[in-house]
Protein backbone atom coordinates (compact mmCIF):
# COMPACT_ATOMS: atom_id res chain seq x y z
CA UNK A 1 0.00 0.00 0.00
CA UNK A 2 1.13 3.28 -1.07
CA UNK A 3 1.22 6.45 1.37
CA UNK A 4 1.89 9.30 -0.62
CA UNK A 5 -0.36 10.55 -3.59
CA UNK A 6 0.46 12.65 -6.74
CA UNK A 7 -2.92 14.56 -7.63
CA UNK A 8 -2.93 16.25 -10.78
CA UNK A 9 -5.65 18.98 -11.42
CA UNK A 10 -5.46 19.51 -14.86
CA UNK A 11 -7.05 22.47 -16.44
CA UNK A 12 -8.11 21.91 -20.11
CA UNK A 13 -5.59 20.54 -22.77
CA UNK A 14 -1.78 21.00 -21.86
CA UNK A 15 0.79 19.80 -24.21
CA UNK A 16 3.20 19.00 -20.88
CA UNK A 17 0.86 17.30 -19.19
CA UNK A 18 2.07 13.51 -20.56
CA UNK A 19 5.79 14.56 -19.61
CA UNK A 20 4.78 15.25 -16.40
CA UNK A 21 2.59 11.89 -15.28
CA UNK A 22 5.80 10.02 -17.08
CA UNK A 23 8.02 11.44 -14.50
CA UNK A 24 5.46 10.76 -12.02
CA UNK A 25 5.91 6.78 -12.88
CA UNK A 26 9.29 6.68 -13.06
CA UNK A 27 9.73 7.58 -9.11
CA UNK A 28 11.68 4.68 -7.48
CA UNK A 29 9.41 4.99 -4.79
CA UNK A 30 5.94 4.33 -6.38
CA UNK A 31 2.72 6.83 -4.93
CA UNK A 32 -0.74 6.90 -6.10
CA UNK A 33 -1.13 9.18 -8.94
CA UNK A 34 -4.97 10.50 -9.74
CA UNK A 35 -6.12 13.10 -12.31
CA UNK A 36 -9.08 15.51 -11.69
CA UNK A 37 -10.45 18.45 -13.83
CA UNK A 38 -13.15 20.68 -13.86
CA UNK A 39 -12.55 21.30 -17.82
CA UNK A 40 -12.69 17.22 -19.01
CA UNK A 41 -11.73 16.76 -22.29
CA UNK A 42 -11.39 13.03 -24.39
CA UNK A 43 -7.11 14.51 -24.74
CA UNK A 44 -7.24 14.15 -20.78
CA UNK A 45 -9.31 10.98 -20.51
CA UNK A 46 -7.33 9.04 -22.97
CA UNK A 47 -4.13 9.99 -21.23
CA UNK A 48 -5.95 8.69 -18.05
CA UNK A 49 -7.04 5.58 -19.78
CA UNK A 50 -3.41 5.28 -21.11
CA UNK A 51 -1.98 5.32 -17.87
CA UNK A 52 -4.11 3.43 -16.20
CA UNK A 53 -4.55 6.51 -13.68
CA UNK A 54 -7.74 7.44 -11.91
CA UNK A 55 -9.83 10.15 -13.70
CA UNK A 56 -12.29 12.20 -12.02
CA UNK A 57 -14.26 14.93 -12.71
CA UNK A 58 -15.30 18.21 -10.53
CA UNK A 59 -18.70 19.30 -11.47
CA UNK A 60 -19.02 22.23 -8.99
CA UNK A 61 -20.59 25.22 -10.11
CA UNK A 62 -16.70 27.14 -9.27
CA UNK A 63 -14.21 26.49 -11.68
CA UNK A 64 -11.49 28.72 -10.31
CA UNK A 65 -8.05 27.45 -9.07
CA UNK A 66 -8.82 27.09 -5.83
CA UNK A 67 -11.70 25.12 -5.97
CA UNK A 68 -9.35 22.56 -8.75
CA UNK A 69 -6.69 22.03 -5.61
CA UNK A 70 -9.43 21.81 -3.09
CA UNK A 71 -11.26 18.73 -5.11
CA UNK A 72 -7.66 17.37 -6.18
CA UNK A 73 -6.74 17.02 -2.40
CA UNK A 74 -10.27 16.38 -1.62
CA UNK A 75 -9.79 12.49 -4.07
CA UNK A 76 -6.49 11.49 -1.91
CA UNK A 77 -7.13 8.92 0.58
CA UNK A 78 -3.24 8.52 1.48
CA UNK A 79 -1.61 10.17 4.56
CA UNK A 80 0.37 12.26 2.04
CA UNK A 81 -0.17 14.05 -1.15
CA UNK A 82 1.33 16.34 -3.77
CA UNK A 83 -0.61 18.35 -6.13
CA UNK A 84 1.71 18.26 -9.13
CA UNK A 85 0.97 20.74 -11.55
CA UNK A 86 0.04 19.19 -15.27
CA UNK A 87 3.53 21.15 -16.92
CA UNK A 88 5.87 20.21 -14.34
CA UNK A 89 8.81 17.69 -14.18
CA UNK A 90 9.65 15.73 -11.49
CA UNK A 91 12.76 14.14 -10.62
CA UNK A 92 12.90 10.38 -10.43
CA UNK A 93 14.05 10.31 -6.37
CA UNK A 94 11.45 13.34 -5.73
CA UNK A 95 9.13 10.71 -3.52
CA UNK A 96 12.10 8.48 -1.95
CA UNK A 97 13.63 11.89 -1.04
CA UNK A 98 10.80 13.70 0.33
CA UNK A 99 9.28 11.17 2.22
CA UNK A 100 12.94 10.09 3.99
CA UNK A 101 12.77 13.57 5.19
CA UNK A 102 9.19 13.57 6.76
CA UNK A 103 9.70 10.42 8.40
CA UNK A 104 12.99 11.51 10.06
CA UNK A 105 11.05 14.46 11.18
CA UNK A 106 8.35 14.94 14.11
CA UNK A 107 5.29 16.74 13.54
CA UNK A 108 5.81 17.65 9.93
CA UNK A 109 3.14 19.66 8.29
CA UNK A 110 4.63 20.13 5.16
CA UNK A 111 7.50 19.53 3.06
CA UNK A 112 9.10 21.29 -0.06
CA UNK A 113 12.09 20.88 -2.28
CA UNK A 114 14.18 23.15 -4.36
CA UNK A 115 13.58 23.13 -8.16
CA UNK A 116 14.69 24.25 -11.60
CA UNK A 117 13.10 26.28 -13.92
CA UNK A 118 11.64 25.72 -17.27
CA UNK A 119 11.21 28.06 -20.19
CA UNK A 120 9.26 25.86 -22.36
CA UNK A 121 11.68 22.77 -22.36
CA UNK A 122 15.20 24.99 -21.92
CA UNK A 123 16.77 25.07 -18.40
CA UNK A 124 17.16 28.01 -16.98
CA UNK A 125 20.34 28.93 -15.78
CA UNK A 126 19.71 31.69 -13.76
CA UNK A 127 16.84 33.11 -12.46
CA UNK A 128 16.18 36.79 -10.48
CA UNK A 129 12.90 34.69 -8.71
CA UNK A 130 15.21 32.02 -7.76
CA UNK A 131 17.48 33.41 -6.06
CA UNK A 132 15.34 35.53 -4.19
CA UNK A 133 13.75 32.72 -2.92
CA UNK A 134 16.57 31.16 -1.85
CA UNK A 135 17.25 34.22 -0.07
CA UNK A 136 14.06 34.02 1.81
CA UNK A 137 14.96 30.48 3.27
CA UNK A 138 17.50 31.19 5.11
CA UNK A 139 16.39 29.80 8.46
CA UNK A 140 16.20 26.16 6.37
CA UNK A 141 19.79 26.21 5.85
CA UNK A 142 20.28 26.11 9.83
CA UNK A 143 17.94 23.35 10.10
CA UNK A 144 16.20 21.96 7.46
CA UNK A 145 13.11 20.74 10.11
CA UNK A 146 11.35 24.75 11.34
CA UNK A 147 9.38 24.51 14.01
CA UNK A 148 8.89 28.08 15.40
CA UNK A 149 5.92 30.18 14.39
CA UNK A 150 8.00 33.15 14.12
CA UNK A 151 10.53 31.50 11.42
CA UNK A 152 7.89 29.86 9.80
CA UNK A 153 6.11 33.38 9.18
CA UNK A 154 9.37 34.79 9.02
CA UNK A 155 10.63 33.22 5.34
CA UNK A 156 6.79 34.23 4.45
CA UNK A 157 7.15 37.99 4.93
CA UNK A 158 8.74 39.07 1.93
CA UNK A 159 7.54 36.96 -0.38
CA UNK A 160 6.53 33.45 -1.04
CA UNK A 161 9.54 31.41 -1.62
CA UNK A 162 7.77 28.31 -1.18
CA UNK A 163 7.50 26.47 -4.80
CA UNK A 164 4.11 25.17 -4.74
CA UNK A 165 3.83 21.78 -6.93
CA UNK A 166 7.53 20.72 -4.45
CA UNK A 167 5.16 20.74 -1.65
CA UNK A 168 4.30 17.14 0.11
CA UNK A 169 1.34 17.58 2.66
CA UNK A 170 0.79 15.70 5.45
CA UNK A 171 -2.49 15.44 5.26
CA UNK A 172 -2.60 13.53 9.09
CA UNK A 173 -1.98 16.84 10.80
CA UNK A 174 -3.90 19.09 8.35
CA UNK A 175 -7.25 17.24 8.90
CA UNK A 176 -10.33 19.36 6.60
CA UNK A 177 -7.41 21.73 5.10
CA UNK A 178 -8.56 23.68 2.35
CA UNK A 179 -6.96 26.68 0.24
CA UNK A 180 -8.98 29.98 0.74
CA UNK A 181 -10.96 31.00 -1.79
CA UNK A 182 -10.00 34.44 -1.19
CA UNK A 183 -7.29 34.80 -3.28
CA UNK A 184 -6.79 33.88 -6.66
CA UNK A 185 -2.90 34.03 -7.14
CA UNK A 186 -1.22 33.98 -4.07
CA UNK A 187 -3.79 31.14 -2.77
CA UNK A 188 -0.56 28.98 -1.57
CA UNK A 189 1.38 31.65 -0.54
CA UNK A 190 -1.97 32.79 1.85
CA UNK A 191 -2.01 29.06 3.05
CA UNK A 192 1.21 28.41 3.83
CA UNK A 193 0.88 31.47 5.89
CA UNK A 194 -1.91 30.38 7.88
CA UNK A 195 -0.03 26.88 7.99
CA UNK A 196 2.79 28.60 9.92
CA UNK A 197 0.49 29.49 12.93
CA UNK A 198 -0.19 25.76 13.26
CA UNK A 199 1.75 23.41 15.80
CA UNK A 200 4.14 21.45 13.53
CA UNK A 201 6.86 21.91 11.20
CA UNK A 202 7.78 22.80 7.84
CA UNK A 203 10.54 20.96 5.78
CA UNK A 204 12.94 21.73 3.49
CA UNK A 205 14.87 19.84 0.93
CA UNK A 206 17.54 21.64 -0.65
CA UNK A 207 17.86 19.49 -3.45
CA UNK A 208 16.39 20.25 -7.34
CA UNK A 209 13.85 17.17 -7.15
CA UNK A 210 11.58 19.22 -9.89
CA UNK A 211 11.05 21.35 -12.74
CA UNK A 212 8.60 24.20 -12.96
CA UNK A 213 7.66 25.25 -15.93
CA UNK A 214 7.50 28.69 -17.25
CA UNK A 215 5.50 29.25 -20.71
CA UNK A 216 3.58 31.93 -22.50
CA UNK A 217 0.21 30.34 -21.21
CA UNK A 218 0.45 29.49 -17.80
CA UNK A 219 -1.74 30.65 -15.21
CA UNK A 220 0.98 32.21 -13.64
CA UNK A 221 2.12 34.64 -17.04
CA UNK A 222 -1.21 35.75 -17.28
CA UNK A 223 -1.89 36.76 -13.76
CA UNK A 224 1.29 38.97 -14.02
CA UNK A 225 0.70 39.92 -17.69
CA UNK A 226 -2.94 41.43 -16.26
CA UNK A 227 -1.70 42.76 -13.20
CA UNK A 228 -3.76 40.56 -10.73
CA UNK A 229 -0.71 38.91 -9.32
CA UNK A 230 0.83 42.61 -8.17
CA UNK A 231 -2.40 43.34 -6.62
CA UNK A 232 -2.85 40.33 -4.63
CA UNK A 233 0.43 40.83 -3.47
CA UNK A 234 0.07 43.75 -2.32
CA UNK A 235 -2.82 42.94 -0.19
CA UNK A 236 -1.01 39.97 1.18
CA UNK A 237 1.96 42.19 2.12
CA UNK A 238 -0.57 45.24 3.38
CA UNK A 239 -2.10 41.92 6.00
CA UNK A 240 1.47 41.86 7.16
CA UNK A 241 3.12 44.79 7.20
CA UNK A 242 0.44 47.59 6.97
CA UNK A 243 -0.20 49.61 3.74
CA UNK A 244 2.86 52.30 4.03
CA UNK A 245 5.66 49.50 4.58
CA UNK A 246 3.39 47.09 2.06
CA UNK A 247 4.25 48.95 -0.63
CA UNK A 248 8.25 48.95 -0.75
CA UNK A 249 8.05 45.77 -0.06
CA UNK A 250 5.96 44.95 -2.96
CA UNK A 251 7.93 47.34 -5.49
CA UNK A 252 10.89 45.24 -4.62
CA UNK A 253 9.49 41.48 -4.76
CA UNK A 254 7.54 42.13 -8.05
CA UNK A 255 11.15 42.78 -9.71
CA UNK A 256 11.68 38.96 -9.69
CA UNK A 257 8.38 38.42 -11.54
CA UNK A 258 10.32 39.36 -15.10
CA UNK A 259 11.86 35.96 -14.85
CA UNK A 260 8.01 35.00 -15.10
CA UNK A 261 7.28 36.67 -18.21
CA UNK A 262 7.89 35.42 -21.90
Amino acid sequence: MHTHTFTIPVYKESPYLEQCIQSLLQQTVKSYIIITTSTPTVFTQNLAQKYGIAYFVNNSEKKDITSNWNFALSKVTTAYATIAHQDDIYMATYTETTMAAIKGSKHVLIAFTNYTELVHNQLRRFSLNALIKNCLLFPFYITRNVKSTFLKKLVLLFGDPICCPSVTFNLQALPGFNFSSRYSCVIDWYAWYGLANKQGSFVYINKKLMSHRIHTDSETTQHINNGRRKQEELELFEMMWGKRAAKFISRVYAIGHKDNVI
